[in-house]
């Protein structure tokens, strides 16, 4: 049980360390090696579900880590308050490991190599549970760790974030298999060259793929002005930096528009104004779209004059100098933006009076102006599902607003990031990505990163894009693979083959 229980908190730091800071994106082929290793040892599902949770709450521990800066420095709640809900937080996602556990020990993998092929596909349910359940928390999804593997990733576009996942998992699975079950001559052939065959095939295929999905098509090509202001959570806060931080907008965004840009992006609600309600912010916005025949797309507070006291997390487009309309958040930060179980939880009562209580959006539908626009706002484009709900709805390119000022000086801003990525390549469609601090960038259809600007640096990035009407396998299907996982699993685990329960 010791040596066991050292194998799962191996698995559960090699795990950690394939994402930001560390970024060692090759150790996510490897890392759950011992993990396996150590369920197929494991002499109950008690005892498996503890393997699998002690693996997974050390990987959360060493990932989130910047949950606590912003529970204690911007929540306003104290520095060992938000310790505690950190460490609760990665004591709960770790249940989801535990989960895995258990359905692996139901499983029994053995020495049969076809069921440890269904030890992937049980984690694909895992992160597809993961994805839904509860408030819902798709952070760090395996296939964001191989990000920067550009050739890898294209298979997104076909079985998305849980299938990717899949093909990163079955070559720790045939490691596992080939400890466990010592195959030799044939056997030993018959279950590594397929695998072999799968990678080889899985890379040659994603290499010719990045090159013809970068490459540029017919039609008309457009420049946006990803603007990236620099402004600190602390200047938002501050009445006096209002007019500095508004005079600081106008200024970039008429140093764009004097560049030759037919979209300027704006960061998440970076000007601390109400846009709809604020006569002389919104007058601002539509006469210089109006003079410059720009879009201008912004971040802002939306309000409701018949619901004096809700306010929504929006993105609005100005088009032609109109508002066309507001995209409202759809999935909200728990903890960040609302305040699940307010009335039961001992701390609720401050955060949501630091950080507000929005309500939730309905409408996952484009902003049509010069293009038809696909908006998420910040911690929403971690879920697959919007973006390739906008997709549907006719969205030509993917944007993104957000503020990750929260985070700076953490490993959240690159995992944030990497999982954007993804919705590149799942959509087929470029990426705008627009930060109040940082880190903002261009994104190409292949994933690829083409332009970026660091945390804590004011700029602005010149993005030249071509609206895209294609539609992907994924964006045509949606997360069939994951539904397929979920439903071979729930087989695995009604009819198990545990040769040493016969023994018993």
């Amino acid at each position: 049980m010791p040596f066991r229980i050292l194998a799962a908190a191996l698995s559960g730091v090699l795990f950690a360390l394939s994402f930001p800071d560390s970024s060692i994106a090759w150790l996510m082929f490897v890392a759950l090696v011992p993990l396996f290793l150590a369920l197929a040892r494991a002499k109950s599902w008690p005892e498996a579900f503890v393997l699998g949770w002690i693996s997974q709450t050390i990987a959360w521990l060493m990932m989130v880590p910047w949950v606590v800066r912003v529970m204690s420095y911007y929540g306003g709640l104290s520095l060992p308050t938000g310790i505690v809900i950190f460490v609760a937080m990665s004591v709960v996602l770790g249940l989801y490991g535990g989960a895995f556990g258990i359905i692996v020990y139901r499983i029994a993998p053995g020495d049969d190599f076809v069921r440890w092929l269904l030890v992937p596909l049980a984690w694909a349910a895992i992160e597809y549970a993961r994805t839904y359940l509860l408030t819902g928390f798709p952070w760090n999804l395996i296939a964001a760790s191989i990000v920067d593997y550009t050739p890898l990733i294209q298979f997104d576009r076909v079985v998305g974030p849980y299938g990717l996942g899949v093909l990163i998992l079955i070559p720790a699975a045939t490691i596992a298999w080939i400890i466990i079950a010592r195959p030799k001559g044939m056997r030993l052939l018959a279950g590594v060259a397929p695998v072999a065959i799968l990678v080889f095939v899985w890379w040659i295929t994603g290499l010719v793929a990045s090159k013809l999905v970068a490459r540029p098509r017919v039609g008309a090509t457009y420049t946006a002005a990803l603007l990236q202001p620099n402004i600190s959570q602390e200047m938002r806060w501050d009445d006096a930096s209002l007019n500095q931080i508004f005079q600081r907008m106008m200024s970039m965004t008429d140093a764009a528009i004097r560049r030759g840009a037919s979209v300027v992006i704006w960061p998440e609600s970076t000007v601390p104004l109400s846009y709809s309600t604020t006569d002389f912010f919104r007058e601002a916005i539509e006469s210089t779209s109006r003079r410059a025949a720009v879009d201008i797309i912004l971040g802002s507070v939306a309000e409701d004059p018949t619901q004096p006291e809700a306010m929504w997390n929006s993105a609005f487009l100005v088009s032609g100098g109109k508002t066309i309309g507001h995209y409202d958040k759809i999935r909200l930060v728990p903890f960040g933006e609302y305040v699940p179980l307010r009335r039961m939880l001992f701390f609720a009562h401050k955060l949501v009076h630091a950080v507000g209580n929005f309500e939730f959006g309905t409408r996952d539908t484009p902003l049509p102006g010069i293009v038809r626009y696909g908006p998420a706002i910040c911690y929403e484009i971690v879920f697959p599902q919007i973006a390739r709900m906008q997709v549907l709805h006719g969205a030509d390119v993917l944007v993104t607003i957000t503020n990750d000022a929260w985070y700076d000086g953490t490993s959240a801003p690159r995992q944030h990031l990497n999982q954007a990525r993804l919705r590149a390549v799942e959509e087929d469609r470029y990426l705008l990505r627009a930060a109040t601090t940082g880190i903002s960038a261009f994104v190409n259809p292949a994933g690829q990163v083409v332009a970026e600007i660091p945390m804590n640096e004011q700029g602005i990035i010149y993005a030249r894009f071509q609206p895209r009407q294609s539609r992907t396998l994924y964006v045509r299907f949606g997360d069939w693979f994951a539904w397929l996982a979920c439903f071979a699993v729930l087989f695995a685990i009604v009819r198990p083959q545990r040769t040493k329960d016969k023994d018993e």
